[in-house]
């Protein structure tokens, strides 16, 4: 089986819900809530990839809106900003301005594929994004092409940066390829102690070394937020151990040039989540990221597009690398 559809029991909050969907896989998408990828679920497992909000429903929300309080999970794009401020004299939101945005849905049918096409035009940096999801009739390896297209009339610094929220517990595991990890100066959180910078997977904290690739149980009550850089590779992905069910990212690190991650474990709100970040630039301060010579500038009338996967993929316990056809490659164990 392999549709589209307006699926009615998927829809809150009075939002079209648009499904598309293979034997293996359904992904839910609520175009008015900024195209939000709500959820990846793979069927022979019953398995529910991203993590939803267990008390924050998917919404329409104002521009203006605090993400933070407002966060419903699943998988966003933030642009051209993290944090709330100004960029070149105009005031953008928390969190940009994709995430608020009603995108305007395609849907298409291919002999090889189904999916559906979105975009939106941003209202202050005046860029025209493209988003368009490709699942093929058969597999588990889900494509996103991104488009993003300056139409404003001045050169345009931004940070670019997805924002898939991953259900995780104590029976997963984090990883990334070979990295630099830098600690987030204003974000401590449990690393508090560790080198400002260190190697990718493990923070020392007086004489305690922590794995960061072990998920910490919820009880730990661990907050760890950080970005990850000096990536040897483009790819990202959380595997549960107990299933050995692997989901995992593929992307150019010529134009995500770094991973964050953002990952509470009972100690920020009572949730228990982590958000794999690859992102154009960091910190997630805009004026420090252009004064850091980090952020991503497009030309008046200029294009950056590029291609993600997102790979689901049974038999593993963990992640030692993504190929380009997405098939995901085991790690140590």
């Amino acid at each position: 089986m392999t549709s589209f559809s307006t699926d009615s029991a998927a829809e809150l909050q009075e939002l079209r819900a648009l499904v598309i969907e293979n034997a293996s896989l359904r992904v839910v998408i609520f175009p008015e809530a900024g195209a939000k990828v709500w959820q990846i679920h793979y069927k022979p497992l019953a398995a529910d990839l991203l993590w939803n909000h267990p008390e924050m429903p998917v919404a329409r929300r104002p521009l203006y809106a605090s993400y933070d309080d407002t966060w419903s999970g699943g998988w966003d794009e933030l642009f051209p900003n993290d944090e709330a401020g100004t960029v070149i004299g105009r005031d953008f939101p928390d969190h940009g301005e994709l995430w608020t945005g009603d995108w305007q849905p395609t849907p298409f049918e291919t002999e090889s594929a189904v999916g559906v096409n979105l975009r939106f035009t941003t209202p202050i940096s005046r860029f025209l994004c493209e988003k368009t999801l490709i699942l093929p009739r058969q597999g588990t390896v889900l494509k996103v092409v991104y488009k993003l297209t300056n139409q404003g009339s001045d050169s345009f610094p931004f940070l670019w940066k997805l924002h898939p929220a991953f259900a995780v517990s104590s029976r997963h595991r984090i990883d990334f390829p070979p990295m630099t990890v830098l600690r987030e100066p204003e974000f401590a959180g449990s690393l508090e102690g560790a080198s400002p910078a260190f190697e990718w997977p493990d923070a020392v904290i007086g004489q305690e070394v922590i794995d960061l690739r072990q998920v910490p149980d919820v009880s730990s009550r661990a907050v760890h937020f950080f970005y990850g850089t000096k990536l040897a590779a483009g790819w990202c992905g959380i595997t549960d151990r107990e299933n050995k069910l692997a989901a995992a990212l593929r992307f150019d690190p010529e134009v995500f040039s770094s991973c964050w991650l953002f990952a509470t474990h009972g100690g920020w709100h009572d949730l228990n989540v982590a958000v794999l970040e690859p992102a154009t630039g960091y910190p997630f301060q805009m004026k420090s990221m252009i004064d850091a010579g980090h952020a991503r500038w497009l030309a008046p009338g200029e294009t950056l597009q590029t291609t993600v996967l997102f790979s689901v993929q049974e038999g593993l316990k963990s992640i030692g690398g993504v190929d380009e056809d997405g098939r995901i490659l085991p790690g140590d164990e």
